[in-house]
């Protein structure tokens, strides 16, 4: 009887000791909302490895647009997501728990493609223009556009939903549609199809966080060890990107199904320009959301940038030295 009391022991002792470890390696899902090489750090996440080498297991999932990848956050569904900070700040003030663990883009960062009848902004009143899904990051970015230049969205330049990037490029092709918002290297697929570019918004420097490192705080709260690995990885998928071209755009290759050389290395210099090496999220990137959200929705009125993020793990990591490391000096 002592004998088997030992083993029990034992044997109790060891699976709580295994414990941590197996939770650590606990699956979750990432997800990605386009086919824009502002996503490439979820594809380099995942392709070259550096979830596993931070010793997390993720399974990568596509999820077009911004709003519907948020709503699988929310539901559990994904961990981490690249929702946008409009989407953030209106689900936030609904009550739901999502938050910006880490900025990859903290500007809007695209090309308004037209089709060829198409010659400036104003050439747009009564014309359809697509978005992926409303809330999305081009959603946003081309009501800011509109509204730039005096015309109202909606009201005198009609939003079609699409779902995704690919379908508003066939439709502008077939001049279903006369104009959207597109990111490398899907405006490559639109010019393809006939269409030019009428605007660049990337040169506006519009704050606004086109692309978040989205999960929940409930994540950030439980698994804290987990999403602070997550931001290890990320950065050192930046890093790879940066010191690893031919790699990294043959990763960009494959989820693009891009092959033509010049347009994978103008693909990896949009990501160059907009993708953030050390993810701090930048809170005038949340006050421009909370602005517009303010105008249907008087909650928005008290609403503080903060109250959507959390730079706590990044600010972990860059007074541990981890980015300065990676790159060899302060990339701040």
């Amino acid at each position: 009887m002592t004998n088997r009391r030992q083993i029990f022991s034992l044997t109790l002792l060891a699976l709580l000791c295994l414990l941590p470890a197996r939770l650590q390696a606990q699956k979750f899902v990432q997800a990605y909302s386009s086919i824009s090489a502002l996503n490439a750090t979820f594809w380099t996440i995942q392709d070259a490895g550096f979830a596993k080498q931070e010793g997390i297991d993720t399974e990568l999932v596509y999820i077009p647009s911004s709003s519907t990848v948020a709503q699988a956050t929310l539901a559990g569904e994904v961990m981490i997501s690249p929702a946008n900070g409009q989407v953030i700040v209106d689900v936030g003030l609904q009550g739901g728990d999502l938050v910006a663990m880490g900025g990859i883009t903290n500007v809007v960062a695209f090309y308004i493609m037209a089709t060829p009848e198409i010659k400036t902004v104003n050439d747009l009143k009564g014309k359809t223009v697509g978005v992926t899904r409303f809330g999305s990051s081009g959603d946003v970015g081309i009501r800011m556009f509109l509204t730039k230049y005096g015309l109202e969205p909606i009201k005198d330049v009609p939003l079609v939903q699409f779902g995704g990037l690919p379908e508003i490029a066939t439709a502008m092709s077939k001049r279903t549609v006369h104009a959207a918002a597109f990111s490398q290297p899907m405006a490559y697929h639109a010019q393809q199809g006939g269409a030019h570019m009428i605007a660049n918004l990337s040169k506006e420097n519009i704050p606004f966080l086109h692309v978040g490192i989205t999960t929940t705080r409930k994540f950030v709260r439980e698994r804290r060890s987990q999403a602070k690995a997550y931001l290890r990885a990320y950065g050192r998928a930046v890093h790879f990107m940066h010191t690893r071209k031919e790699e990294a755009k043959a990763i960009i290759s494959k989820y693009t199904k891009i092959k033509d050389p010049a347009i994978l290395e103008g693909s990896l210099v949009y990501g160059y320009d907009f993708i953030e090496k050390v993810p701090l999220v930048k809170p005038p990137a949340f006050q421009i959301s909370i602005e517009d959200s303010a105008k249907k929705n008087p909650k928005a009125k008290t609403a503080k940038p903060e109250q959507f993020y959390d730079n706590s793990l990044v600010q972990e990591l860059i007074d541990e030295g981890f980015f300065t490391k990676l790159w060899g000096k302060s990339p701040l």
